[in-house]
Protein backbone atom coordinates (compact mmCIF):
# COMPACT_ATOMS: atom_id res chain seq x y z
CA UNK A 1 0.00 0.00 0.00
CA UNK A 2 1.18 3.39 -1.04
CA UNK A 3 2.03 6.51 1.39
CA UNK A 4 -1.28 7.97 0.42
CA UNK A 5 -3.29 5.10 0.80
CA UNK A 6 -2.19 4.60 4.71
CA UNK A 7 -3.20 8.11 4.99
CA UNK A 8 -6.49 7.52 3.85
CA UNK A 9 -6.67 4.34 5.73
CA UNK A 10 -5.59 5.90 8.69
CA UNK A 11 -8.26 9.06 8.07
CA UNK A 12 -11.32 6.16 7.91
CA UNK A 13 -9.62 4.37 11.23
CA UNK A 14 -9.80 8.29 12.39
CA UNK A 15 -13.63 8.62 11.54
CA UNK A 16 -14.82 5.66 13.50
CA UNK A 17 -12.71 6.06 16.57
CA UNK A 18 -14.40 9.75 17.05
CA UNK A 19 -17.66 7.58 16.54
CA UNK A 20 -16.81 5.54 19.08
CA UNK A 21 -15.68 8.85 21.13
CA UNK A 22 -18.91 10.55 20.71
CA UNK A 23 -20.91 6.55 21.82
CA UNK A 24 -18.45 6.20 24.97
CA UNK A 25 -18.90 10.70 26.18
CA UNK A 26 -21.11 9.17 28.72
CA UNK A 27 -18.53 7.08 30.57
CA UNK A 28 -15.89 8.62 32.71
CA UNK A 29 -13.32 6.42 32.66
CA UNK A 30 -9.55 7.95 33.53
CA UNK A 31 -6.31 8.00 34.66
CA UNK A 32 -5.81 10.37 37.64
CA UNK A 33 -2.28 10.56 38.28
CA UNK A 34 -2.50 13.76 40.76
CA UNK A 35 -4.05 15.89 43.13
CA UNK A 36 -4.10 19.51 44.16
CA UNK A 37 -5.38 19.94 47.64
CA UNK A 38 -7.86 22.57 48.71
CA UNK A 39 -7.54 23.74 52.41
CA UNK A 40 -4.99 20.75 52.58
CA UNK A 41 -7.98 18.04 51.26
CA UNK A 42 -8.81 16.26 48.64
CA UNK A 43 -11.81 18.04 46.36
CA UNK A 44 -12.89 16.80 42.70
CA UNK A 45 -12.33 20.20 41.39
CA UNK A 46 -8.53 19.71 42.34
CA UNK A 47 -8.08 16.20 40.84
CA UNK A 48 -5.95 16.02 37.56
CA UNK A 49 -6.73 13.62 35.35
CA UNK A 50 -7.57 12.76 31.62
CA UNK A 51 -10.85 10.69 30.52
CA UNK A 52 -10.30 7.60 28.16
CA UNK A 53 -12.42 9.35 25.39
CA UNK A 54 -10.40 12.57 25.50
CA UNK A 55 -7.46 10.61 24.60
CA UNK A 56 -10.11 8.87 21.29
CA UNK A 57 -11.17 12.32 20.71
CA UNK A 58 -7.34 13.59 20.02
CA UNK A 59 -6.12 10.50 18.13
CA UNK A 60 -9.08 10.42 16.02
CA UNK A 61 -8.46 14.77 15.54
CA UNK A 62 -4.84 13.29 14.78
CA UNK A 63 -5.74 10.63 12.22
CA UNK A 64 -8.24 12.75 10.21
CA UNK A 65 -5.20 15.36 9.80
CA UNK A 66 -3.63 13.23 7.58
CA UNK A 67 -6.29 13.87 5.23
CA UNK A 68 -7.24 17.22 3.80
CA UNK A 69 -10.25 18.26 6.30
CA UNK A 70 -13.04 19.74 4.70
CA UNK A 71 -14.34 22.10 7.51
CA UNK A 72 -17.16 24.46 7.20
CA UNK A 73 -17.88 27.72 9.30
CA UNK A 74 -14.28 29.02 9.10
CA UNK A 75 -14.98 32.62 10.55
CA UNK A 76 -16.66 30.45 13.20
CA UNK A 77 -13.44 28.19 14.24
CA UNK A 78 -11.85 31.33 13.78
CA UNK A 79 -13.30 32.77 17.13
CA UNK A 80 -12.83 29.86 18.54
CA UNK A 81 -9.44 29.91 18.46
CA UNK A 82 -9.41 33.20 19.72
CA UNK A 83 -11.27 32.34 23.00
CA UNK A 84 -8.72 29.41 23.43
CA UNK A 85 -6.05 31.67 23.46
CA UNK A 86 -7.92 34.09 25.71
CA UNK A 87 -8.16 31.02 28.32
CA UNK A 88 -4.90 29.86 27.94
CA UNK A 89 -3.69 33.87 28.98
CA UNK A 90 -5.79 33.24 32.29
CA UNK A 91 -3.21 30.70 33.21
CA UNK A 92 -0.39 33.39 33.80
CA UNK A 93 -2.69 34.94 36.80
CA UNK A 94 -4.15 31.80 38.01
CA UNK A 95 -3.08 30.79 41.88
CA UNK A 96 -2.86 27.07 40.90
CA UNK A 97 -1.34 26.54 37.21
CA UNK A 98 -1.12 22.94 37.04
CA UNK A 99 -4.81 23.22 37.35
CA UNK A 100 -5.47 25.88 34.86
CA UNK A 101 -2.98 24.15 32.43
CA UNK A 102 -4.82 20.57 33.13
CA UNK A 103 -8.52 22.25 32.56
CA UNK A 104 -7.57 24.29 29.91
CA UNK A 105 -6.14 21.27 28.44
CA UNK A 106 -10.08 19.55 28.85
CA UNK A 107 -11.32 22.72 27.11
CA UNK A 108 -9.15 21.92 24.00
CA UNK A 109 -9.98 18.49 23.67
CA UNK A 110 -13.52 19.90 23.71
CA UNK A 111 -12.90 22.49 21.30
CA UNK A 112 -11.24 19.45 19.49
CA UNK A 113 -14.57 17.56 18.98
CA UNK A 114 -16.39 20.51 18.57
CA UNK A 115 -14.09 20.95 15.00
CA UNK A 116 -14.98 17.41 13.89
CA UNK A 117 -18.47 17.60 14.22
CA UNK A 118 -18.00 20.34 11.15
CA UNK A 119 -16.63 17.51 8.86
CA UNK A 120 -18.68 17.14 6.24
CA UNK A 121 -17.97 13.30 6.37
CA UNK A 122 -19.45 13.54 9.64
CA UNK A 123 -23.15 13.56 8.58
CA UNK A 124 -25.50 15.26 11.46
CA UNK A 125 -27.76 12.22 11.27
CA UNK A 126 -24.56 9.83 11.96
CA UNK A 127 -23.71 12.06 15.11
CA UNK A 128 -27.23 12.09 16.31
CA UNK A 129 -27.78 8.52 16.17
CA UNK A 130 -24.65 7.68 17.81
CA UNK A 131 -24.74 10.17 20.69
CA UNK A 132 -28.05 8.77 21.46
CA UNK A 133 -27.39 4.72 21.30
CA UNK A 134 -24.08 5.79 23.87
CA UNK A 135 -27.14 7.17 26.08
CA UNK A 136 -29.12 4.19 26.33
CA UNK A 137 -27.00 2.09 28.68
CA UNK A 138 -26.84 4.60 31.11
CA UNK A 139 -30.14 5.22 31.35
CA UNK A 140 -30.73 1.66 32.18
CA UNK A 141 -27.86 2.07 34.65
CA UNK A 142 -29.82 5.18 35.81
CA UNK A 143 -33.45 3.37 35.89
CA UNK A 144 -31.83 0.78 38.23
CA UNK A 145 -29.87 2.62 40.26
CA UNK A 146 -33.34 4.69 40.96
CA UNK A 147 -35.15 1.67 41.85
CA UNK A 148 -32.65 0.08 43.69
CA UNK A 149 -31.62 2.76 45.77
CA UNK A 150 -27.31 1.56 45.32
CA UNK A 151 -24.99 1.35 42.67
CA UNK A 152 -22.32 -0.82 42.70
CA UNK A 153 -18.45 0.96 41.70
CA UNK A 154 -16.47 0.32 38.50
CA UNK A 155 -12.82 1.39 38.02
CA UNK A 156 -13.35 0.26 34.33
CA UNK A 157 -16.50 1.83 33.73
CA UNK A 158 -15.32 4.92 35.50
CA UNK A 159 -18.27 3.94 37.80
CA UNK A 160 -18.67 5.13 41.51
CA UNK A 161 -20.64 3.65 44.23
CA UNK A 162 -23.58 5.20 45.44
CA UNK A 163 -26.03 4.31 48.37
CA UNK A 164 -28.90 6.20 49.23
CA UNK A 165 -28.09 5.71 52.78
CA UNK A 166 -24.82 7.19 52.75
CA UNK A 167 -24.38 10.53 53.54
CA UNK A 168 -22.85 12.76 50.73
CA UNK A 169 -24.86 10.98 48.06
CA UNK A 170 -27.56 12.92 46.32
CA UNK A 171 -31.13 11.92 47.45
CA UNK A 172 -34.33 12.69 47.60
CA UNK A 173 -35.28 12.84 51.30
CA UNK A 174 -38.94 11.74 52.55
CA UNK A 175 -40.74 11.41 55.45
CA UNK A 176 -39.95 8.02 55.81
CA UNK A 177 -37.15 6.81 52.81
CA UNK A 178 -34.25 8.55 51.41
CA UNK A 179 -34.45 7.94 46.93
CA UNK A 180 -31.34 7.81 45.36
CA UNK A 181 -31.31 10.09 42.56
CA UNK A 182 -30.37 8.94 38.41
CA UNK A 183 -26.70 9.25 38.44
CA UNK A 184 -26.78 6.88 35.23
CA UNK A 185 -22.30 6.99 34.48
CA UNK A 186 -21.94 10.13 35.39
CA UNK A 187 -20.57 12.41 38.94
CA UNK A 188 -23.64 13.59 39.45
CA UNK A 189 -27.52 13.51 38.37
CA UNK A 190 -28.06 16.74 37.35
CA UNK A 191 -24.58 16.13 34.56
CA UNK A 192 -26.94 13.24 33.49
CA UNK A 193 -30.11 15.20 33.32
CA UNK A 194 -28.03 17.92 30.90
CA UNK A 195 -27.20 14.90 28.89
CA UNK A 196 -30.64 13.23 28.89
CA UNK A 197 -32.31 16.54 27.76
CA UNK A 198 -30.38 16.60 24.95
CA UNK A 199 -30.98 13.22 23.88
CA UNK A 200 -34.49 13.68 24.05
CA UNK A 201 -34.64 16.58 21.70
CA UNK A 202 -32.36 14.45 19.47
CA UNK A 203 -34.58 11.91 19.27
CA UNK A 204 -37.08 13.99 18.29
CA UNK A 205 -35.09 15.32 14.95
CA UNK A 206 -33.56 12.06 14.08
CA UNK A 207 -37.00 10.48 12.56
CA UNK A 208 -36.75 13.41 9.86
CA UNK A 209 -33.83 11.78 8.27
CA UNK A 210 -34.91 8.58 8.20
CA UNK A 211 -38.97 8.30 7.04
CA UNK A 212 -39.47 4.63 7.36
CA UNK A 213 -42.18 4.06 10.14
CA UNK A 214 -39.66 1.17 11.86
CA UNK A 215 -37.03 4.09 12.70
CA UNK A 216 -39.88 6.30 14.14
CA UNK A 217 -40.94 3.78 16.25
CA UNK A 218 -37.21 3.02 17.49
CA UNK A 219 -36.19 6.49 18.55
CA UNK A 220 -39.92 7.24 19.92
CA UNK A 221 -38.87 4.15 22.04
CA UNK A 222 -35.65 5.90 22.89
CA UNK A 223 -37.69 9.25 23.32
CA UNK A 224 -39.74 7.66 26.31
CA UNK A 225 -36.38 5.77 28.05
CA UNK A 226 -34.84 9.10 28.01
CA UNK A 227 -37.84 10.80 29.47
CA UNK A 228 -38.34 8.10 32.04
CA UNK A 229 -34.69 8.39 33.44
CA UNK A 230 -34.91 12.29 33.34
CA UNK A 231 -37.73 12.26 35.67
CA UNK A 232 -35.85 10.22 37.97
CA UNK A 233 -32.59 12.04 37.86
CA UNK A 234 -34.69 14.50 39.86
CA UNK A 235 -32.69 17.76 38.06
CA UNK A 236 -34.39 20.69 38.17
CA UNK A 237 -32.85 22.42 36.22
CA UNK A 238 -32.89 19.57 33.41
CA UNK A 239 -36.93 19.54 33.48
CA UNK A 240 -36.99 23.21 33.22
CA UNK A 241 -34.92 24.02 30.67
CA UNK A 242 -35.95 20.98 28.60
CA UNK A 243 -39.39 22.29 29.05
CA UNK A 244 -38.75 25.45 27.70
CA UNK A 245 -36.50 24.82 25.12
CA UNK A 246 -39.67 22.72 23.72
CA UNK A 247 -42.22 24.91 24.33
CA UNK A 248 -40.21 27.74 22.30
CA UNK A 249 -39.12 25.10 19.56
CA UNK A 250 -42.93 24.08 19.32
CA UNK A 251 -44.31 27.28 19.15
CA UNK A 252 -42.24 27.31 15.84
CA UNK A 253 -43.39 24.12 14.31
CA UNK A 254 -47.12 25.07 15.45
CA UNK A 255 -46.32 28.52 13.87
CA UNK A 256 -44.75 27.62 10.04
CA UNK A 257 -45.08 23.48 10.47
CA UNK A 258 -48.36 22.67 10.74
CA UNK A 259 -48.29 18.82 9.01
CA UNK A 260 -44.76 18.19 11.18
CA UNK A 261 -46.73 18.80 13.97
CA UNK A 262 -49.41 16.84 13.68
CA UNK A 263 -47.05 13.80 13.42
CA UNK A 264 -45.22 14.68 15.92
CA UNK A 265 -48.64 14.50 18.09
CA UNK A 266 -48.47 10.77 18.50
CA UNK A 267 -45.52 10.57 20.22
CA UNK A 268 -45.98 13.68 21.96
CA UNK A 269 -48.97 12.00 23.63
CA UNK A 270 -46.82 8.98 24.49
CA UNK A 271 -44.83 10.95 26.46
CA UNK A 272 -47.09 12.57 28.25
CA UNK A 273 -48.54 9.17 29.20
CA UNK A 274 -45.08 7.63 30.15
CA UNK A 275 -44.36 10.97 32.07
CA UNK A 276 -47.32 10.77 33.92
CA UNK A 277 -47.11 7.23 34.79
CA UNK A 278 -44.23 7.49 35.95
CA UNK A 279 -44.32 10.58 37.81
CA UNK A 280 -46.99 9.01 39.70
CA UNK A 281 -45.19 5.77 40.85
CA UNK A 282 -42.60 8.49 42.19
CA UNK A 283 -44.98 10.96 43.35
CA UNK A 284 -43.22 11.15 47.01
CA UNK A 285 -40.01 12.26 46.21
CA UNK A 286 -40.86 14.24 43.10
CA UNK A 287 -43.69 16.29 45.64
CA UNK A 288 -40.32 16.51 47.71
CA UNK A 289 -38.47 18.01 45.51
CA UNK A 290 -41.01 21.10 44.87
CA UNK A 291 -41.30 21.41 48.32
CA UNK A 292 -38.92 24.29 49.43
CA UNK A 293 -39.64 23.76 53.50
CA UNK A 294 -38.22 19.71 52.81
CA UNK A 295 -34.83 19.81 54.72
CA UNK A 296 -32.26 18.71 52.10
CA UNK A 297 -34.28 21.10 49.53
CA UNK A 298 -34.03 24.05 52.30
CA UNK A 299 -30.57 23.03 52.31
CA UNK A 300 -30.11 23.05 48.71
CA UNK A 301 -31.48 26.26 48.14
CA UNK A 302 -29.37 27.79 50.78
CA UNK A 303 -26.09 26.24 49.58
CA UNK A 304 -26.30 27.97 46.42
CA UNK A 305 -27.76 31.31 47.71
CA UNK A 306 -24.42 31.01 49.31
CA UNK A 307 -23.11 30.21 46.31
CA UNK A 308 -23.65 33.75 44.74
CA UNK A 309 -22.67 35.64 48.08
CA UNK A 310 -19.54 33.60 47.91
CA UNK A 311 -18.87 34.61 44.27
CA UNK A 312 -19.29 38.69 45.01
CA UNK A 313 -16.87 38.04 47.92
CA UNK A 314 -14.29 36.14 45.50
CA UNK A 315 -14.28 38.63 43.17
CA UNK A 316 -13.89 41.94 45.82
CA UNK A 317 -11.49 40.00 47.18
CA UNK A 318 -8.91 39.23 44.31
CA UNK A 319 -9.67 43.37 43.10
CA UNK A 320 -10.43 44.81 39.57
CA UNK A 321 -7.94 42.79 37.59
CA UNK A 322 -10.18 39.45 38.54
CA UNK A 323 -13.17 41.57 36.71
CA UNK A 324 -10.77 41.70 33.53
CA UNK A 325 -9.02 38.24 33.39
CA UNK A 326 -10.59 36.43 35.96
CA UNK A 327 -8.31 34.44 38.47
CA UNK A 328 -7.75 31.90 36.21
CA UNK A 329 -9.42 28.85 34.19
CA UNK A 330 -10.09 26.22 36.89
CA UNK A 331 -9.49 28.17 40.11
CA UNK A 332 -12.61 29.39 41.15
CA UNK A 333 -12.49 26.93 43.97
CA UNK A 334 -9.01 27.76 44.90
CA UNK A 335 -9.65 31.43 45.03
CA UNK A 336 -12.83 30.92 47.04
CA UNK A 337 -10.65 28.82 49.39
CA UNK A 338 -8.13 31.78 49.45
CA UNK A 339 -10.80 34.43 50.34
CA UNK A 340 -12.78 32.06 53.02
CA UNK A 341 -9.69 29.78 54.42
CA UNK A 342 -11.92 28.28 57.52
CA UNK A 343 -14.84 26.22 55.60
CA UNK A 344 -15.42 22.30 55.09
CA UNK A 345 -14.28 20.72 52.25
CA UNK A 346 -17.38 20.26 50.87
CA UNK A 347 -18.55 24.01 50.74
CA UNK A 348 -15.74 24.64 47.94
CA UNK A 349 -17.77 24.63 45.13
CA UNK A 350 -17.80 26.93 41.79
CA UNK A 351 -21.30 29.01 41.76
CA UNK A 352 -24.40 27.28 40.43
CA UNK A 353 -23.93 29.75 37.57
CA UNK A 354 -21.67 28.99 34.62
CA UNK A 355 -22.41 32.54 33.56
CA UNK A 356 -20.77 34.02 36.74
CA UNK A 357 -18.08 31.24 37.18
CA UNK A 358 -16.94 32.27 33.42
CA UNK A 359 -16.58 35.74 34.58
CA UNK A 360 -15.06 34.82 37.61
CA UNK A 361 -12.13 32.75 35.91
CA UNK A 362 -11.68 34.07 32.62
CA UNK A 363 -12.82 37.88 33.37
CA UNK A 364 -15.01 39.65 31.03
CA UNK A 365 -12.29 39.54 28.25
CA UNK A 366 -12.81 35.88 28.31
CA UNK A 367 -16.66 36.17 28.55
CA UNK A 368 -16.71 38.71 25.36
CA UNK A 369 -14.78 36.32 23.16
CA UNK A 370 -16.91 33.79 24.23
CA UNK A 371 -20.19 35.09 23.65
CA UNK A 372 -18.39 36.40 20.21
CA UNK A 373 -17.91 32.82 19.69
CA UNK A 374 -21.20 31.45 20.69
CA UNK A 375 -23.03 34.41 18.39
CA UNK A 376 -21.62 33.38 15.57
CA UNK A 377 -23.00 30.42 15.77
CA UNK A 378 -26.45 31.35 16.85
CA UNK A 379 -26.23 34.04 14.21
CA UNK A 380 -26.19 31.37 11.51
CA UNK A 381 -28.95 29.32 13.62
CA UNK A 382 -31.33 32.27 13.57
CA UNK A 383 -30.99 32.79 9.90
CA UNK A 384 -31.82 29.38 8.57
CA UNK A 385 -35.14 29.44 11.13
CA UNK A 386 -38.51 28.80 10.90
CA UNK A 387 -36.68 25.65 8.57
CA UNK A 388 -37.26 22.10 10.93
CA UNK A 389 -33.78 21.06 11.49
CA UNK A 390 -32.79 24.50 12.77
CA UNK A 391 -35.59 24.33 15.11
CA UNK A 392 -34.02 21.48 16.74
CA UNK A 393 -31.21 23.05 17.23
CA UNK A 394 -32.31 25.71 18.65
CA UNK A 395 -33.62 23.45 21.35
CA UNK A 396 -30.63 22.15 22.08
CA UNK A 397 -29.08 25.15 22.21
CA UNK A 398 -31.38 27.07 25.01
CA UNK A 399 -31.38 23.68 26.53
CA UNK A 400 -27.91 24.42 27.61
CA UNK A 401 -28.37 27.87 27.66
CA UNK A 402 -31.19 27.67 30.60
CA UNK A 403 -28.81 25.20 32.54
CA UNK A 404 -26.28 27.62 32.42
CA UNK A 405 -28.46 29.62 34.88
CA UNK A 406 -28.75 26.72 37.61
CA UNK A 407 -25.95 24.48 37.08
CA UNK A 408 -21.96 25.07 36.48
CA UNK A 409 -21.16 21.60 35.20
CA UNK A 410 -20.83 22.80 31.62
CA UNK A 411 -17.73 24.79 32.41
CA UNK A 412 -16.67 23.31 35.51
CA UNK A 413 -16.17 19.86 34.74
CA UNK A 414 -15.12 17.52 31.21
CA UNK A 415 -18.91 15.86 30.40
CA UNK A 416 -20.19 19.49 30.94
CA UNK A 417 -17.04 20.87 28.07
CA UNK A 418 -17.89 17.62 25.79
CA UNK A 419 -21.72 18.09 26.09
CA UNK A 420 -21.53 22.13 24.99
CA UNK A 421 -18.94 20.74 22.11
CA UNK A 422 -21.87 18.43 20.89
CA UNK A 423 -24.23 20.92 20.61
CA UNK A 424 -22.77 23.71 19.56
CA UNK A 425 -21.58 21.72 16.84
CA UNK A 426 -25.47 19.99 16.00
CA UNK A 427 -26.31 23.65 16.18
CA UNK A 428 -24.52 24.30 13.27
CA UNK A 429 -24.66 21.44 11.15
CA UNK A 430 -28.39 21.59 11.07
CA UNK A 431 -28.31 24.69 10.72
CA UNK A 432 -27.18 23.57 7.57
CA UNK A 433 -26.11 27.38 6.30
CA UNK A 434 -23.34 25.84 3.26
Amino acid sequence: MSVAGYRITLAQGGRWLFLVALFLLPWQTRWIFGAEPVVGELSEFGVLSFFVVEVFIVLAFLFQSLRQKDYQYQHVTIWGWLFLLTVLATTLVASNRTLAIMQWMHVCVAYLLFLQLLERRIHPRTALTVFCLGLILPSLLGIYQAVAGASPASTLLGLSAHDALVPGTSVIETFSYRWLRAYGSFQHPNVFGGYLAVGLIACLILPRFVRRRRAGVVWGITAVLFLITLILTYSRSAWVALALSIFIAGWIVFTHHRAALRRLVPLGLILLIAGFFTATLFINPLATRFDPTARLETKSIEERLDGFETWKGVMYDHGWRSWIGGVGVGNYVMAQADTYPDRDIYAYQPVHNVYLLLLGEIGVIGLILMVLWLGSIDRINYRALPRLYATGALAMGNTLLIIGFFDHYIWSLWPGLALLAFVMGMTLRLSGDD
